[in-house]
């Protein structure tokens, strides 16, 4: 029917059609996840060097990353004993693959932890729980993170520590509009380190003499904001900084950046090579902070221009700044140099060098801070500058 014959259907109609429509699709999906699960056997993805989701949205365009993620985890549920009824609901049509695979995800954390006996059982309930349609989809996120937690609470306390061990883990989620959630899951003596960040000193309001903003010397920030930025010190701290212990290797990171062919000046967004698309700022950011490598792009996509490779501070460079700063250099900051980085007063993305006269220390928040807001500074002998 066209727009205007469905102006005359009833309402009770429309949800009938809306239903039937639902199931439909359910049973076209079903038969998606069969073939799929007959391709992941004969090893069709592997012939040509593709995971099975990237496979299969190669030949089934229509399907988002999400879904085909979806096929996966119910395909390789059906692999095993517990996971054959789930499997063969969402074939069936009878529950959908976002929902059977929510169950196949939450009992693949769960089956190191069970007997075989066991693992049938929970996926009976959570089969069960996905396939029946006055469960919502939140409802069935409700149960599954019960069966979590009713594991842990049946089991002795030294169990329990194992189980707990077993089952930690860390989930990303894009939210939108430049976010991303991250979703953590730490036993308890893990918990209590991280508890350690995001309640101790780090995180306490700090003062800022020289605010930019209206409020004298408040701290503006949220509680939630001034734990994250505790987080991030301490990421930071430990991911910065080479030779200064504690201290761990930087991820590599290539950012292609498409540029003016004849004056090789950078237009539009840069990407990297893990899918992140960042604007000039967060470009700039990343370069100061990251062990980053500019590839500077033509009209047509080739490279002009490659980045200069020794761009990070040394340790011995990392020691100089700790002696003549000590701590922080924006103006009213006294967070230790353990916990700050090594920043390029004139950005390496806009031809700095990494010399000692060109790099201060600034605590995360204001290293940040100084990139938003395209601050700078000078040096003079051991006295730093910023013109704010």
């Amino acid at each position: 029917m066209g727009a205007e014959g469905l102006v005359a259907v009833f309402e009770s109609e429309l949800v009938a059609g809306l239903e039937a429509a639902g199931r439909v699709r359910n049973q076209v999906i079903g038969q998606v996840v069969a073939l799929a699960r007959e391709c992941w056997e004969r090893g069709l993805h592997n012939q040509v060097g593709m995971s099975l989701p990237t496979w299969l949205r190669v030949r089934c365009q229509w399907l988002s990353k999400q879904e085909a993620c979806h096929i996966l985890d119910v395909v390789r549920a059906g692999e095993c004993d517990w996971g054959a009824a789930l499997a063969l609901a969402v074939v069936q049509g009878r529950t959908g693959v976002d929902r059977g695979a929510l169950v196949a995800r939450t009992m693949r954390r769960l089956v190191p932890c069970l007997t075989p006996e066991q693992a049938q059982d929970y996926a009976g309930i959570a089969t069960d729980a996905a396939i029946d349609p006055q469960i919502s989809d939140a409802d069935l996120q409700v149960v599954c993170k019960k069966l979590l937690i009713d594991l842990l609470d049946e089991k002795p306390r030294e169990e329990t520590k194992d189980t707990a061990q077993a089952l930690r883990t860390v989930s990303r989620r894009a939210l939108g509009r430049g976010m991303t959630r991250f979703t953590v899951d730490a036993p308890e003596v893990e918990a209590a380190l991280i508890d350690g960040v995001l309640n101790g000193p780090l995180a306490a309001p700090v003062p800022d003499k020289t605010a930019l903003d209206e409020g004298g010397g408040l701290d503006l920030r949220s509680p939630g904001q001034r734990k994250f930025d505790a987080l991030l010190m301490v990421l930071n701290r430990g991911m910065s900084n080479p030779g200064a212990p504690p201290s761990s290797g930087r991820a590599s990171v290539m950012v292609t950046v498409t540029a003016d062919p004849d004056t090789g000046k950078p237009a539009g967004a840069a990407l990297s090579n893990t899918g992140a698309v960042l604007d000039a700022a967060q470009a700039g950011r990343l370069a100061c902070i990251g062990d980053l490598t500019p590839i500077v792009l033509g009209e047509h996509g080739e490279p002009l221009s490659l980045g200069r490779t020794v761009r990070l501070a040394t340790p011995g460079q990392f020691k100089a700044l700790m002696v003549r700063d000590r701590h922080c250099t924006y103006p009213g900051c006294d967070v230790p140099g353990t916990w700050c980085d090594a920043h390029h007063i004139i950005w390496w993305c806009r031809g700095g060098g990494t010399d000692i006269a060109f790099l201060v220390l600034l605590c995360p928040r204001h290293h940040t801070l100084v990139h938003d807001k395209d601050l700078i500074a000078t040096v003079a002998g051991s006295i730093v500058t910023w013109h704010v």
